[in-house]
């Protein structure tokens, strides 16, 4: 029996009679089968589980002959611990390709149990993240280097939040299809180290606030006048606003209440009397149900990414996301001294560690303990005392 190389492949010839093996002289049961046609291809030949099988592992010249003997070996090894390669080989061939986990990940997990602006950031992030030759390949073909390929793409094309956001998405896919049986490997995106992501504070100062309350005065839309300005009274989330419905406001008592937010509790909120202004010169009050309407499927404005990129270029405002008006309510609270805890009711927080990522606005407060401290600690005269000193002849 000759050792099979390329040499020996090549100069394989065919057999009349129908098909020739060339038997591999140092992998047992590792051969090249030639049928009639000339075409030739890879086998392994072996007794599994008390019956002898023989399985093809690939074409040549598709599959390089290293390769094969590398197949091969595994195939010996996998016998070895009693598996049975073929029916391995008949699960791999059955396996779900990434199209379906998609789809069922939505289907079965995203709309029945995430909010719909997450669900609309899944398909974002599936649709311009995932390589689209991802979606015939089948789950287990997909490996670690390639969602760290993926990563590293991302997070150059659309930035690093995106670029996590990715990967804690595929994680999660993955985690999932274990659990569904439809991936039986190790899950390729555990462990992807991520890029470190660091939290924008960015607020309204009080110059800029009037150049977006002047620029609000020239937007044609009622529903934006009114809406960007009683989102920075409330600290509302976008989305919290937007489906807002008359239902949900008492004019009576001033309250609104929103029935579903990202904390998952209803959330009832006092209404300013600027607020209360605004909601009753509304022209939709007594005509819609929802409090700002659209012809959109939803009946109400959805996305109000455009109209606020459009006045706030008005307002020659540098880069200001809608959710830092959330901010800026939560840093004028903070220094107009009310205390953390008030706050995080308003904003409707979890938890108390959520609000305290503003508790750095909230200076003068700290500066007067310490000054306090120092002068019991030292003996050292306030710093009022001492600018009297300074100011006597």
């Amino acid at each position: 029996m000759p050792h099979l190389t390329k040499t020996v492949v090549e100069a394989a010839a065919a057999s009349k009679a129908g098909q020739t093996f060339i038997r591999d002289d140092e992998i047992r049961g590792f051969a090249l089968r030639v049928i009639a046609t000339g075409a030739k291809s890879f086998v392994f030949e072996g007794r599994i589980k008390g019956r002898m099988r023989r399985l093809t592992i690939g074409r040549y010249p598709d599959l390089t002959v290293a390769i094969a003997r590398q197949r091969a070996l595994e195939i010996r090894t996998a016998i070895g611990r009693g598996e049975d390669p073929a029916e391995t080989r008949k699960v791999e061939r059955n396996e779900s390709t990434f199209d379906a986990l998609a789809e069922r990940y939505l289907h079965d997990y995203a709309l029945p149990y995430k909010k719909p602006r997450s669900v609309a950031d899944d398909k974002y992030h599936l649709t311009h993240c995932i390589p689209s030759g991802w979606r015939t390949r089948r789950l287990s073909d997909i490996d670690r280097a390639e969602v760290e390929q993926l990563h590293s793409r991302v997070g150059r094309d659309h930035g690093k939040y995106a670029a996590n956001h990715a990967v804690r998405l595929l994680r999660h896919m993955f985690n999932l299809a274990r659990d569904w049986k439809m991936l039986r490997s190790d899950n390729p995106a555990a462990r992807i180290k991520l890029f470190k992501e660091q939290r924008r504070e960015r607020y309204l100062t009080p110059e800029e606030l009037v150049k977006v309350n002047d620029a609000l005065k020239d937007e044609p839309d009622w529903r934006w006048r009114a809406y960007f300005p009683l989102a920075l009274m409330l600290g509302t989330r976008r989305g919290e606003l937007c489906a807002a419905r008359w239902e949900d406001i008492d004019l009576r008592q001033g309250t609104i209440r929103l029935p579903e937010t990202k904390a998952g509790r209803p959330h009832l909120l006092p209404l300013p009397q600027a607020a209360i202004a605004i909601l009753e010169s509304s022209p939709s009050r007594m005509k819609s149900e929802w409090i700002f309407p659209s012809k959109s499927a939803a009946g109400h404005i959805v996305e109000p990414a455009k109209a606020w990129q459009r006045i706030r270029k008005r307002a020659g405002v540098k880069i200001l996301r809608i959710h830092d008006l959330r901010h800026t309510l939560a840093s004028w609270l903070v220094g107009a001294g009310y205390n953390l805890s008030l706050i995080g009711r308003a904003l409707n927080h979890s938890q108390i560690a959520t609000t305290e990522r503003y508790a750095h606005l909230a200076m003068d407060p700290v500066r007067e303990a310490l000054e306090r401290n120092a002068n019991l600690m030292f003996g050292a005269k306030p710093v009022s005392e001492r600018k009297k000193d300074d100011e006597q002849p």
